[in-house]
């Protein structure tokens, strides 16, 4: 068996999958702060319980020595799997609240991750690159809205999601497809 091509196949679908997995949680998550939807519902809530397969995922694109996918899916699955935890807990009967600019601390501090991510990827394909600017940028987005600089950031930070969300798909169908846009990611 040639294990150039056994590694570009299993490299292919850890990419394929981890950024699927993106989408899907980024998009339905962006729906609720674009406005389409008042609240996330339970249906939205179970599926960032796609945290965990993309936890595998990065475990394995970090095998695959995928340096950049396994970190943005290492970070991807720890946001989802925080974003669930917190709805999960907010949705209980006995607990309290919080202010918002809390919760806009957790916003930045991911802002920062993504961010840096972001300038890790500068010589990666633009597609990926665009993607982390989207996260980062709608993160920072969702921080200022919770510091008190209006609802307005909320959907600008849920558009640009819904638009970070198609980057992912675009990365994810790009890679079983084999079409690069660009370099190949490090």
């Amino acid at each position: 068996m040639n294990t150039t091509a056994s590694s570009i196949s299993r490299a292919t679908i850890t990419t394929t999958v981890g950024f699927l997995c993106l989408g899907l949680t980024w998009w339905i998550v962006s729906m609720t702060d674009a406005g389409w939807f008042e609240r996330l519902y339970p249906a939205g809530v179970s599926i960032l319980t796609l945290s965990l397969i993309l936890t595998v995922i990065a475990i394995l694109a970090f095998i695959e020595q995928q340096t950049l996918d396994a970190v943005i899916f290492f970070g991807g699955a720890g946001l989802l799997g925080t974003l669930h935890s917190y709805l999960t807990m907010a949705a209980g009967a006995g607990s309290g609240a919080e202010p918002a600019h809390y919760g806009g601390w957790l916003f930045i501090v991911w802002a920062v991750y993504f961010f840096y991510l972001w300038l890790a990827a500068l010589k990666a394909d633009p597609v990926r690159m665009l993607f982390l600017l989207g996260v980062w940028l709608g993160l920072l987005a969702g921080a200022l809205a919770d510091w008190g600089l209006g609802h307005i950031l909320t959907v600008i930070g849920g558009y640009i999601g819904l638009a970070t969300g198609i980057l992912a798909y675009i990365v994810s169908a790009s890679a079983i497809t084999g079409h690069r846009f660009g370099a190949t990611a490090p």
